[in-house]
């Protein structure tokens, strides 16, 4: 994934890390991806940004969204968190799996509190953006208040922009889904069988699997999984 970034993006991340008293930056811009974004020179994107020496170069590290708690939060939140000292909080309450605090705290990196900024992209891809510093004494909570909706939308762009390529281009199609096919999949995307959704609709199960074949070919994908996962990830359907 080769990255053309406007230098502004990065510039202001920084600037809003020193201004925050949070010049620690670490940014992931697909965490199913074991390959970090690169610029055009092969220079991966997570290096233009100073973070805890106790990471190291974390962007090698292939396997680190398997086992890192912030990432772990960053699937199942949209919007922006803070960590304070193995704690997680928000703008709302959140039930945060103890395991997942302990985790937090186990794993660190010299990190005494942060604010993350996640960034859920079209067809599944989850980034972020953290900023985050190692001086204790910080009022995270505070700053999180005042600052988190101005450092989310610039997250957003940069974490857009790493995605899209070197063209900065996005294409956006249309896909003309019928009635009867959107009912099939948001019934599939529940877990029910095609004999289940024909007993639901009404209709026989040649019918249902019509109709699945159909919903696949104006989405582009090939197979019932995969069709499902599309429609998901275009609100179509969602999993209950």
């Amino acid at each position: 994934m080769n990255a053309m970034l406007p230098i502004e993006l990065v510039d202001q991340i920084l600037d809003h890390g020193h201004r925050l008293g949070l010049p620690l930056i670490a940014t992931c811009a697909d965490i199913s991806s074991a390959r970090p974004a690169q610029l055009a020179d092969g220079t991966p994107v997570a290096s233009l940004f100073p973070f805890s020496q106790d990471a190291g170069a974390y962007w090698r590290q292939g396997d680190l969204a398997l086992h890192n708690a912030i990432v772990t939060v960053a699937r199942g939140l949209a919007e922006p968190f803070y960590f304070d000292r193995g704690k997680i909080g928000s703008w709302r309450p959140l039930r945060v799996d103890p395991e997942i605090e302990r985790e937090a705290q186990r794993r660190s990196y010299a990190v005494e509190s942060a604010i993350v900024a996640p960034v859920h992209l079209p067809a599944g891809v989850i980034g972020a953006v953290v900023w985050a510093t190692s001086a204790p004494g910080v009022d995270i909570a505070a700053i999180f208040d005042r600052e988190a909706a101005v450092l989310h939308p610039l997250a957003l762009r940069f974490i857009a922009a790493c995605n899209a390529g070197e063209s900065q281009v996005t294409q956006i199609v249309q896909h003309r889904l019928t009635r009867r096919e959107v009912q099939c999949l948001k019934l599939a995307a529940a877990g029910k069988t095609d004999a289940e959704i024909g007993i639901i609709l009404g209709l026989s199960v040649p019918t249902i699997r019509f109709h699945m074949r159909q919903a696949s070919g104006r989405l582009g994908e090939i197979g019932r999984l995969r069709t499902v996962q599309r429609a998901v990830a275009l609100g179509y359907a969602r999993p209950n």
